[in-house]
């Protein structure tokens, strides 16, 4: 028995050992696999570690919106800019005169601040007045800095016909604001080959090189007057189904249209023919500076009624002076600060003409005026004033029966708030702009039978006119009609004039 029951327990113990062993080896085969499953895992072992799937590329950015350059705007690139002005520029790079140089370097981005006022009327619909200023600010500014280039030089006399030709053919720019560019132009040009034949005649046994840059010039407005004959016939063309100002802004600061050029230094900008000569008055306050403040008073602490609580109580209001109590408010005495009487201003300042708060001038006399020069007239009672020469501009402004005299007039003539005023125009005007005003009396010559008048809020305005036949000074009164009438068709409100005879 023992030796029965010994060799059993001998086999269970083998049997133990036998699993023992098998199980030892079945944990080295799985430790193998997985170790083979971790270097190769194209293996397809169900032990292998699987690797995370890469994540999905972003999405491209989207393209940047593009602003297509008008065609007003690629045909002035190409006749204007590249064809004509660029070329002038290198001619006179070639002269020794570095004052000369410096004012035909500033056309530059005067026309290229012309080239973006085109632009924006290409892209945008037509803005509003105050942002059109605005626009114009960069040109106006430009044109300035040009001029007063030609003042600084003034003592050159060798080289002062070559910055009057300069100047005055720089005032071709303003065509953007006129309802017809191409005669504006025309007559720029030809007040441009007055200096310039005279330039032409002095040179013509010298040097040839100078000739050449008065042709190379005039032939600059010569192709401005095409562009503008072919391109803007009735005034700057706005684009009717254009973005909005705000939203052609934002596509300029991420698309690829050609930012505003900078502006060259200059003083603020005049306003232009287009800007109400209301904005003359402000101007004409705000270039005051510090005067400003004269006629007010510091006020001391003893009158402080926050520093003073006795003061303070007895200026409180009486219980009747309530608007219950049927007595009315005593109106306040004028302060003696307003009351006086400002002093009268008569002077040249830059190419502006500041005539002030002149009374009583039977006969004020603008005279050495140029074609660059705006005269402004402010704040004037009983007042004649005769203005000698072509000039750019003139502006009245809160004056009261004062008459204008002048030959004259590249851009425009502008009335505002200056009732009883009477305009005798010698020569030619394209535009007379009248704007909240009454009593006016307007004297045109045979050459100005083409001006446009555009009126706002006018009454009792008359024009006369030459009579067909009649020795010089006999005049037809006509007046502006003032009333409107208004129909509704189709849908659509029309208005026309209701004009009275007899």
């Amino acid at each position: 028995m023992t030796g029965q029951g010994n060799g059993l327990y001998t086999l269970a113990t083998i049997i133990k050992r036998l699993e023992a062993v098998a199980s030892r080896i079945e944990d080295v085969a799985d430790i193998q696999e997985q170790r083979a499953g971790i270097s190769n895992p194209n293996t397809g072992s169900s032990q292998a570690t699987p690797v995370p799937p890469l994540p999905p590329p972003p999405p491209p950015p989207p393209p940047p919106v593009v602003i297509e350059d008008p065609k007003a705007v690629t045909a002035y690139d190409e006749t204007i800019i590249e064809g004509k002005l660029k070329p002038f520029v290198e001619l006179t790079n070639s002269f020794g005169s570095d004052g000369l140089k410096e004012q035909v370097s500033l056309l530059e981005p005067l026309f290229g601040a012309v080239r973006q006022v085109i632009h924006t009327a290409g892209s945008c619909t037509q803005l509003p007045q105050d942002d059109f200023l605005k626009l114009l600010g960069p040109m106006q500014s430009g044109y300035e800095a040009v001029s007063l280039t030609k003042e600084r030089n003034a003592r050159d006399r060798e080289w002062s016909l070559h910055y009057s030709v300069v100047a005055t053919g720089a005032s071709c720019v303003s065509w953007v604001t006129q309802a017809k560019p191409g005669p504006f132009v025309k007559d720029v040009k030809e007040e441009t080959e007055f200096y310039g034949n005279r330039l032409i005649k002095e040179y013509k046994d010298k040097d040839t090189k100078h000739i050449d840059w008065v042709r190379a010039f005039i032939g600059l407005l010569e192709e401005s007057r095409k562009y503008n004959m072919e391109y803007h016939t009735t005034g700057l063309s706005w684009n009717p189904k254009g973005m909005p100002l705000v939203e052609y802004k934002a596509t300029l600061a991420t698309g690829s249209a050609p930012p505003p050029p900078p502006s060259a230094p200059g003083p603020p900008p005049a306003p232009g023919p287009d800007s109400g000569a209301g904005v003359a008055a402000v101007f004409a306050e705000l270039n005051r500076g510090a005067d400003v403040t004269k006629g007010l008073r510091k006020v001391e602490k003893s009158e402080m009624t926050h520093k003073n609580p006795a003061l303070r109580a007895s200026s409180a209001v009486p219980s009747n002076t309530s608007p219950l109590s049927g007595k009315k408010p005593t109106k306040p005495a004028k302060p003696q600060s307003l009351s006086t009487k400002k002093p009268a201003k008569f002077a040249l300042e830059g190419n502006k003409w500041i005539i002030e708060y002149q009374e009583n001038e039977p006969g004020l006399m603008v005279g050495d005026t140029e074609i660059s020069h705006i005269v402004s007239l402010y704040g004037c009672k009983n007042t004649t004033v005769v203005i000698k020469g072509k000039v750019n501009g003139v502006t009245l402004v809160n004056c009261t029966k004062t008459s204008i005299l002048v030959d004259s007039v590249i851009s425009s003539v502008s009335v505002t708030a200056s009732p009883s005023f009477a305009i005798q125009i010698t020569g030619s005007a394209p535009t007379i702009q009248l704007d909240s005003t009454d009593s006016g009396q307007i004297y045109l010559s045979k050459s100005c039978l083409g001006v446009e008048i555009l009126t706002a809020k006018c009454s009792a305005i008359n024009v006369s006119l030459p009579v067909e036949g009649e020795e010089e000074g006999i005049f037809e009164e006509k007046p502006i009609p003032e009333m409107l009438r208004t129909t509704v068709e189709n849908g659509t409100l029309v208005t026309g004039i209701v004009e009275h005879k007899g």
